[in-house]
């Protein structure tokens, strides 16, 4: 009889046991799915903030009027145009690195 109620206990142990770490592997998954969900929530969120401001900022009529001058380049009445030419590169004139003494005293004798 105690070998009888033994054997069920160690059965009813092991059948917790088990369950229990089932249980802990199905949290740590669950978990790691909502963390990597919650990542990416945040990540589209963030972005549809910076659509929608750059939506408000193109339908600005101040935003709108600065594109309109910056490509067709057109001018308010009371503006005047400043044109710069372009900047041209300036020649670098290279100066020639002299021999060292040694080789000077070398040419002069020997050649």
């Amino acid at each position: 009889m105690k070998i009888l109620r033994n054997i069920i206990l160690v059965c009813f142990v092991f059948f917790l046991f088990s369950s229990l770490v089932k249980n802990l592997f199905d949290y740590r998954n669950k978990l790691q799915f909502y963390q990597q969900y919650k990542g990416e929530y945040d990540k589209e969120k963030k972005a549809n903030i910076t659509l929608k401001t750059e939506v408000l900022k193109k339908t600005s009529n101040t935003e709108l009027e600065k594109t309109i001058r910056n490509k067709l380049n057109l001018l308010r009445p009371d503006e005047v145009a400043v044109m710069l030419p372009s900047p041209t590169p300036i020649p670098i004139i290279s100066i020639p690195i002299p021999l060292p003494v040694w080789k000077q005293w070398w040419k002069l004798f020997l050649k």
